[in-house]
């Protein structure tokens, strides 16, 4: 399913798409040997990334153009369609102000795909190296939390993967926390 505007413009439906339970274990095992830039696609993919976001994805990571495509049809991942209200560009201060405002909010749930995202990328990163991160991580209690080892995060990441999945990574975390 792709972007259907509505006549109005004021909605849309855009694909989401998630992991399938062999994404996840291919994820986990490594058992069909992805191409690396095939598997850094298919980790980003966590259910609340939309279509267009991760077409973005796959153009910074120098994936195949038809990756989400290949992924489908290896029964990686599947979609989930949902409704969405587009949303008018925000003034710069304003954007800020909901910025901090996203996270100061207590959402247990946000907090939770934010918290599974960075310890999910980071472990196929470093493996075993990532250890003393992840015991970092678990101390977190909050969004604010999370945010506070982000700059961590993408340092790892990037020393370990290059700078164009390090930056693919970072920009769907920053997603994730504001």
């Amino acid at each position: 399913m792709r972007l259907q505007r509505h006549p109005q413009g004021t909605a849309m439906t855009e694909t989401i798409f998630d992991k399938t339970s062999a994404g996840r274990d291919e994820v986990r095992t490594r058992a069909r040997g992805l191409p690396q830039r095939l598997r850094s696609v298919l980790i980003l993919v966590d259910g609340a990334r939309t279509e267009a976001a991760l077409r973005q994805a796959v153009e910074r990571t120098g994936a195949p153009v038809d990756t989400v495509e290949t992924l489908l049809s290896m029964g990686l991942i599947q979609p989930v369609a949902v409704t969405a209200k587009v949303a008018q560009p925000a003034p710069a201060g304003e954007l800020v102000e909901q910025a901090f405002a996203a996270a100061t909010t207590a959402d247990p749930e946000r907090f939770r795909i934010a918290k599974k995202f960075m310890n999910e990328t980071v472990v196929d990163a470093l493996g075993l190296r990532s250890f003393m991160f992840t015991l970092k991580l678990e101390k977190c209690a909050t969004l604010p939390d999370l945010a506070a080892l982000a700059p961590e995060y993408t340092r790892l990441v990037q020393k370990a993967k290059g700078a164009a999945v390090s930056a693919a990574l970072a920009s769907r975390l920053r997603e994730l926390l504001i």
